[in-house]
Parts: C-alpha cells; sequence; structure tokens
C-alpha cells in the first residue's frame, strides 16, 4: 500500500500541473475566439467525454457497464463537476487566472469539514500546519495583500464557489471508490451527466465556429485531454489511494503553475513575494508527506474508510 499511496501523490502532483495550464485554453476560446464561459465548458467536457468513451470501447468495454443504483452517484457528481467549470471559467472571465485559482483553492476547508462527517477522518496536525501555509503560500502568491487587483464582486464569489463545487468533486471520488465503481467509469459518466446538462445553455453555432480551424481544433483536444481528461483520471484513481483532505491539498499545486503560465505567457510579473509564496505552497505539499513526530502517527494512526479493513482501505486494481 505505500508504495500505491507514494504514486498516488506523484500523480496527483502531476495532475495538478495540468490542471495549471488551463488558463491558456480559457483565455483562448473566451478572448480570441470570443464565446463564453459556458460554452467553454462544453467543449472541455465534450472532448473528454468523447475520448474516453472512444478508449473505454476500445479496451475496456465492462467498464461502461454500470448498476441503477449508481446513477444518483453519477448525477449529483456531475451536476457538481458542471456546476465547478461554470463557476470557475466564470470566474476567469472576470477577475484575474491567478486569484481565480487562489479562490478556488478554498476546496480543501470545504472537504475538511464534509470529511469529519462523511468519511470520519483524522485531521492530524501536520495536516493543519500545511493547510495554513499553503493558505499564506497561496495569497503571497497572487500578490492580494501587496498589490492593488481589479476584482469583481461577482467573480470573487464565483471563484469561492467553484472552491465549494470542486471540493464536492474530490469527494465523489472517494464515494465511488467505496461504492466500488472503478475510476474510469466514474469519471466517464460524470462527464457524460455535466455534459448532458450543459446543451441547453450553449451556443452551438459559436462553438462549431470557434473550433472549425487547425487552431482552434488543437486548443479544444488540449483543454479537453491535456487539461481535463487525464488529470481528471488521475484524480479518480488517487482517490482509491489518497483521503480527500490530502487529495485536495496537493491540487494546490494548480495555483503555482498557473502564476508561473502567468509569467511566461502573459506576461504577468513575479514579485519576490510571489517567488516566496510558491516556495511556501511546494514546502506544504511536501510537509504532507512528512512525520513530524513519531507520536502522531500512533495518536491519529492511519485513513481507514470507515467499514473497510486496513488492508482494504486503499488497495485494489481499479485500473
Amino acid at each position: 500500500m505505500k508504495k500505491e499511496r507514494a504514486m498516488a501523490i506523484v500523480l496527483m502532483a502531476v495532475g495538478a500541473s495540468l490542471f495549471g495550464f488551463l488558463g491558456l485554453c480559457t483565455r483562448y476560446f473566451m478572448g480570441d475566439r470570443g464565446i463564453g464561459p459556458l460554452d467553454t465548458v462544453a467543449i472541455r467536457l465534450f472532448v473528454a467525454s468523447l475520448f474516453l468513451l472512444l478508449i473505454l470501447a476500445l479496451a475496456s468495454r465492462s467498464s461502461l457497464k454500470i448498476h441503477r443504483k449508481d446513477i444518483p452517484v453519477f448525477i449529483v457528481f456531475g451536476i457538481f463537476k458542471f456546476m465547478s467549470d461554470v463557476t470557475y471559467f466564470y470566474a476567469q472571465d472576470n477577475i484575474t487566472l491567478c486569484l481565480a485559482t487562489l479562490l478556488q483553492m478554498t476546496a480543501p476547508y470545504y472537504v475538511m469539514v464534509v470529511s469529519l462527517f462523511l468519511f470520519r477522518e483524522k485531521i492530524t496536525m501536520k495536516m493543519l500546519v500545511a493547510m495554513v501555509m499553503s493558505s499564506i503560500g497561496c495569497v503571497l502568491v497572487t500578490g492580494v495583500l501587496f498589490g492593488s487587483m481589479d476584482a469583481r464582486v461577482e467573480g470573487i464569489f464565483s471563484a469561492l464557489l467553484s472552491g465549494l463545487f470542486f471540493g464536492m468533486f474530490i469527494i465523489g471520488g472517494r464515494v465511488m471508490h467505496l461504492r466500488g465503481i472503478r475510476p474510469e467509469t466514474g469519471l466517464f459518466y460524470v462527464l457524460l451527466v455535466a455534459d448532458i446538462i450543459a446543451i441547453p445553455f450553449i451556443d452551438i453555432g459559436g462553438i462549431g465556429e470557434a473550433v472549425s480551424d487547425f487552431e482552434g481544433i488543437t486548443a479544444a483536444l488540449a483543454i479537453g485531454v491535456m487539461m481535463t481528461l487525464i488529470p481528471f483520471y488521475i484524480y479518480t484513481w488517487c482517490s482509491s489511494y489518497l483521503e480527500p483532505t490530502l487529495a485536495s491539498m496537493i491540487s494546490i499545486l494548480e495555483l503555482v503553475v498557473a502564476a508561473v503560465v502567468g509569467f511566461v505567457f502573459f506576461s504577468e510579473a513575479l514579485s519576490p513575494v510571489n517567488i516566496l509564496g510558491i516556495t511556501i505552497v511546494i514546502a506544504s505539499v511536501m510537509l504532507i508527506n512528512l512525520r513530524i513526530r513519531k507520536g502522531y502517527r500512533k495518536r491519529f494512526g492511519e485513513y481507514v474508510p470507515p467499514g473497510l479493513s486496513a488492508d482494504k482501505a486503499g488497495v485494489g486494481n481499479h485500473l
């Protein structure tokens, strides 16, 4: 189990990094191509679900089979997925990419509170310290306290909501794992539900025009596959081995990558304070995997979901 857990931590960091590049495509579609957040969400969800369907149809048709009792789970977390994208993209269209990402990173707080009741998760001292460090780092990265920011209230509120919905999506991965749903199965049907929900609200003609040439198709593939399908599958798989609070804290690396992307591609300057914040965020993620004292492990123990034995809590072939 230790090997799988270590691999899950590494992959979780990779997935978060891929999400950090999301601003490249959202700014392209909502800026250069002139479509709205809902249309951009639809492109992302359609491409991701289509490619996943093709992969499963060719490599694992059994993964497309579901039980009726699981349909409500897919619907609930499909709604969370859709709302997470809509609120996040809306925030990116109204406030800076870095601030939108920062506010979405409030997800660990929602996850921690819900996990206390839903999974009876034990919150250790090192988790609390890491969360405080990561929060401070996030603030420093965006420069909220040291620079002027032209932020609209609706954009800020939307970004905070995206943190709530994204946190619920992370918890959804754990819920589906405990119900015995394969990661690829859960991810496909959650994306499919979110895609269906988006259909009544989109401009199909505008979307078709936005992806009518090679550049638009490339951007659609990037946002749907590289920045959605791959990282979300990583997140779903990792939920089998990581408790929700730990997974959500590692996802904060997205903010670090987003800050670097803004600096490299959009000339958004990184001050010494921003760099200090990035360093603190990275340090907080590293802290999660360090033992502050041997006594903490004995006192708080390892995370084991209710009803599962220690040897089954995070082990299983779900690929």
